[in-house]
């Protein structure tokens, strides 16, 4: 599909610009101002985009400000952007299914546990020793490290760093990235060998973020957020260890086994 709707500046600012964001970059305000267009069905899925330049007319904001918040989107997976062709919106915008420790409670009227969108960024096998060492020292062979963005409802990101045994999950180890966008890879490693997560250790502490946590959520150097580790069994055998880097925001976290 190919379509472009009309507008003016005041209609697309007026309807869908949120209310009062002081302090807010104003490249994040023109993100959560084309998210709630599309959510609001002002563009459909597979609907085109107005070019940049327009974009940049009718909302009056720079064009670096415009190509900045649209590379956020097409990061999230709300927006695909082709080179020579323009910016589209995404068809299917994948979700964690069911995700059972890392939820974020919605308000009135929003659902339960907000959606959350995940992004692989890299997956890497590794030598260097840590707290998963020791939780998946009896699952043998080589650790898997899949590092991933998450978007929070589009509201904000963290950083998810997802360790395994390369042995006992070689389906994961080898799959093409691309298949694990949007995938809950807790329920990928419990399926690929038949055995449900039993039971999971959390620890939470508050640290300083480091680098590639920091630019991943979209925070400056040095900013301090929750850590939050998970440790999962299935029955008698360590499935995974997770580190979620959780930045400031406004949501309560929900980590509670479901």
């Amino acid at each position: 599909m190919n379509t472009q709707v009309s507008l003016t500046p005041s209609e697309l600012m007026d309807k869908y610009a949120p209310p009062g964001m002081p302090g807010v970059a104003k490249y994040a305000q023109l993100r959560e101002t084309l998210t709630s267009a599309i959510r609001g069905g002002h563009w459909k899925p597979g609907s085109q985009l107005p070019a940049e330049r327009e974009l940049a007319r009718l909302t009056g904001f720079s064009l670096g400000t415009v190509q900045r918040a649209l590379r956020e989107l097409a990061d999230q997976g709300l927006l695909v952007r082709t080179h020579g062709s323009g910016t589209y919106v995404a068809e299917g915008r994948a979700a964690i299914d069911e995700p059972m420790y890392l939820r974020f409670l919605g308000g009135v009227g929003e659902p339960a546990f907000l959606p959350l969108y995940p992004k692989v960024l890299a997956r890497k096998r590794i030598a260097e020793r840590g707290a998963w060492s020791e939780w998946l020292r009896g699952a043998g062979g080589e650790v898997v490290r899949i590092t991933r963005r998450i978007s929070v409802n589009g509201e904000f990101h963290l950083f998810n760093r997802f360790y395994f045994s390369a042995a006992r999950f070689p389906g994961i180890a080898t799959a093409p990235l691309s298949t694990l966008d949007g995938a809950n890879l807790k329920q990928l490693l419990a399926g690929e060998v038949n055995v449900p997560v039993t039971s999971v250790r959390q620890r939470v502490s508050f640290v300083k973020f480091p680098e590639d946590a920091a630019a991943a959520a979209g925070v400056k150097p040095g900013t301090r957020g929750l850590l939050l580790e998970s440790a999962a069994m299935g029955g008698r055998e360590p499935l995974y260890f997770l580190e979620s880097f959780i930045p400031p925001n406004e949501r309560r976290l929900d980590v509670s086994a479901p």
